[in-house]
């Protein structure tokens, strides 16, 4: 089972230049005088990595997608200048170009400044020395040393010739907990200080890592085209509503509690194993939503009492509308229930006509083959007088024009029966493709066996034959291509297959059968479960049952037995 295993090492940092704070009344809003003062809040660089399509690596989904959108959350909401912000997505983000990214940026770090690294990808765990690694666009499947290892990437960052005074690595990878150590844990946001604390805290050298897990795999898919770890974060980006947070605060709020209880990942936070980090803090000032604020509320003071007479008229129109609403539905539903009835009563009266119909003609069938066997018989004793000397009755007498109505008649007989079609069965068994095969043909015998012995059907195509059947079917791929006769799906890998009703729908438009019949089979040895599907087209019907089968020899006669008790619950229904 292959896991989508995205590696999120995320480095978010964020400029609060002292001008922004020193000229924060234009903007609105006010500023503690612990966060104004501070000297110099450095320059903020970022390292964003993608990776979807890889060279040998199975195809992720939602990679590429998480580190754009957390690139332009960055640059449109909190001032992240986009020169200063590198993205890497698929091929460009070769094991090459992410260690020249990492070398670049650490070396280019001033003792102020802010470094935030983001991967998205595959990960893996090196069995044999327990380090966690990020694998690269061309990264070989078995191969650690094409790979980028954790260990690599701490040295790096942990590096004391890297000056830059805070650094974040966030990671939303299978594995991603091996680069922690513990922390002092997040300061609480209700406390009065917060604001002050923080400040403290953004002076001191950090070397921080939060994770989507620990070491464990993570799944490939969350929601709106992200991962489940990367869908919360950026929401918690977007949505937060403070003018300055530090990072760890934002996850344990915002992120956290989703995470683990829809997905069951386990995020965490910590710090890495260096003496560079000085339990700082990385924090992220909201310009957007100070910029937000301050236009809201310059509004607000202005247009106060016209908004209030707005609201009000809107409330009333709304009200209004629903009304309407509610009786436009009323209505829509009385419309829709007579309909109904209507359409019920036309059905029950054309079923009832057809039955009429379908038994006036088969006793004029009956009567016209009664009247030809009796014209035979005639046809023979006169062969017989005329003919003396013939030791057998002749049908040379027999004019072309009975043989031809009386072969009409067959004709007749024949289309007045249920057309059948046999859809690919979809089997699955633990001995391998022999018994696989085995088992297909004791499907297709088992409904060969119910066709020839019921009158009242006509096995009209099939997905496979086998010699020595009592009756043969056309295939499928006769009029269809062999792609298209597959009519089984499955919403996920975790999930059973089930079969795809619209195309067996459409399927039975194409051959114009009446009955259509899918078997699905698991066998384990000599036992077996089979779930049998019979499904009437006229009425769109499904008639299904689960049976299980002790002996692998019985397989034929228990689709047998099980299809004509499916059917007769569908001639019941022809009634």
């Amino acid at each position: 089972m292959i896991f989508r295993i995205v590696n999120l090492l995320l480095a978010l940092s964020f400029l609060l230049i002292q001008s922004v704070f020193a000229q924060s009344s234009l903007r609105g809003v006010s500023v503690s005088s612990s966060l104004s003062n501070l000297d110099n809040w450095g320059n903020y660089y970022a390292l964003i990595i993608g990776i979807n399509d890889y060279k040998e690596w199975p195809r992720l989904q939602t990679a590429v997608k998480d580190a754009t959108v957390i690139r332009d959350t960055l640059v449109s909401r909190y001032g992240f200048e986009k020169e200063n912000v590198i993205l890497r997505t698929d091929r460009s983000a070769s094991r090459l170009q992410i260690t020249e990214d990492l070398r670049y940026l650490a070396q280019s770090m001033g003792k102020n400044d802010n470094l935030l690294v983001y991967y998205a990808g595959h990960g893996q765990l090196d069995d044999f020395t327990g380090d966690g690694y990020w694998v690269p666009a061309e990264g070989a499947l078995k191969n650690p040393s094409t790979w980028v290892a954790n260990s690599y990437v701490k040295a790096i960052l942990s590096s004391e010739k890297l000056q830059a005074k805070n650094v974040m690595v966030i990671a939303d990878s299978c594995y991603s907990g091996a680069m922690l150590r513990g922390g002092s844990g997040p300061m609480a946001l209700n406390d009065r200080r917060y604001t002050e604390k923080l400040a403290e805290k953004a002076t001191l050298r950090s070397r921080q890592v939060i994770s989507s897990g620990g070491i464990e795999p993570v799944v490939d898919g969350g929601a709106e085209g992200h991962s489940l770890f990367a869908f919360y974060l950026i929401d918690a980006l977007r949505k937060n509503d403070r003018e300055v947070i530090d990072l760890e605060n934002l996850l344990h709020t915002r992120v956290w509690k989703p995470v683990s209880e829809i997905g069951g990942q386990r995020p965490t936070t910590g710090r890495l194993r260096t003496p560079m980090d000085q339990d700082g803090q990385f924090v992220l000032y909201n310009a957007a939503w100070v910029k937000q604020k301050a236009a809201l509320e310059a509004k607000k003071q202005k247009q106060a009492r016209q908004k209030q007479a707005v609201v009000s008229a809107e409330l009333e129109l709304q009200r209004q509308r629903l009304e309407m609403e509610q009786q436009k539905l009323a209505l829509e539903k009385e419309r829709l229930a007579q309909q109904k009835a209507l359409e019920l009563e036309r059905i029950k009266q054309q079923q009832a006509i057809e039955m009429e119909r379908v038994k006036l003609e088969k006793q004029k069938q009956e009567m016209e083959y009664a009247k030809l066997q009796a014209r035979l018989e005639e046809m023979k004793m006169k062969g017989v007088v005329v003919g003396k000397t013939n030791a057998q009755p002749t049908l040379a007498s027999v004019s072309p024009a009975i043989m031809e109505h009386k072969n009409s008649m067959n004709d007749s007989l024949a289309q007045s029966r249920y057309k059948l079609v046999l859809f690919p069965a979809r089997v699955t068994a633990t001995r391998g493709q022999g018994a696989k095969q085995f088992i297909e043909e004791k499907i297709v015998k088992g409904i060969a066996d119910v066709t020839h012995y019921d009158l009242k059907l006509d096995w009209a195509y099939t997905y496979k034959n086998l010699e020595n059947l009592p009756n043969q079917a056309n295939l499928l791929t006769s009029i269809l291509k062999e792609e298209n006769t597959q009519v089984w799906k499955q919403a996920s890998i975790f999930s059973s297959a089930k079969p795809d009703w619209e195309k067996v729908k459409n399927i039975g438009t194409i051959t114009g059968a009446n009955i259509g019949v899918l078997v699905n089979m698991k066998s384990d040895g000599p036992q077996g479960v089979a779930g049998i599907y019979v499904y009437d087209f006229k009425r769109e019907k499904i008639y299904s049952k689960l049976s299980h089968v002790c002996q692998k020899h019985g397989f034929d006669s228990e689709v047998n037995h099980v299809t004509r008790r499916l059917l007769r619950k569908f001639y019941k229904g022809e009634r």
